[in-house]
């Protein structure tokens, strides 16, 4: 009966021992796997932050580009007006006879 309590006794100690290096190694991996989040999240977040960066500038680009585009179209609607009314054709003949009048005189 001896041995056989010598032989659980022992299987029991390596049982322990298996056990206590199985959760330093579990202890380890969780560690580890810690640093990795932390590195992933650090990653992440610099990521992000350009990334609104980007967008700031985008939508600061967005909005000068509607502004440039409404100055577009009230130029065009202005040539139009030159290019449609009486006043703005008469005007038009009388800035190409005054600069062929200069081309003339230069001459």
């Amino acid at each position: 009966m001896d041995e056989r309590n010598e032989y659980w006794k022992t299987m029991y100690e390596e049982l322990e021992l298996q056990m206590k290096d199985m959760m330093s190694m579990t202890l380890e991996l969780i560690e580890n796997n810690s640093t990795e989040k932390q590195n992933i999240i650090e990653n992440v977040t610099k990521e992000n932050n350009r990334l609104r960066e980007e967008l700031e500038k985008s939508m600061l680009a967005q909005q000068e580009n509607i502004k440039l585009n409404k100055e577009i179209r009230r130029l065009k609607l202005l040539e139009h007006k030159f290019n449609v009314t009486y006043i703005g054709k008469f005007t038009l003949k009388y800035l190409a006879l005054k600069s062929s009048m200069k081309e003339q005189i230069k001459k």
